[in-house]
């Protein structure tokens, strides 16, 4: 898992870059989507697209039985 703090010291440097179109802070902020993608991925036991498009589609399932 990511450290906190290293996230929080990324952000706070993109967030001081004084432009924000920099390739660095791109790279900061595209770092930061994705190590919190994977964060979640891990706290909802999914590994790849294809496991969360079958997750989906079996909520989606058990919502209509609900409804019908």
């Amino acid at each position: 898992m990511t450290n906190p703090h290293h996230k929080k010291a990324r952000r706070q440097r993109a967030e001081r870059e004084e432009t924000p179109d920099a390739p660095d802070y791109d790279a900061l902020l595209l770092l930061e989507r994705m190590e919190s993608l994977l964060e979640e991925m891990d706290e909802l036991g999914v590994s790849n697209r294809e496991e969360i498009a079958a997750r989906i589609a079996a909520l989606n399932e058990a919502l209509d039985k609900d409804e019908g």
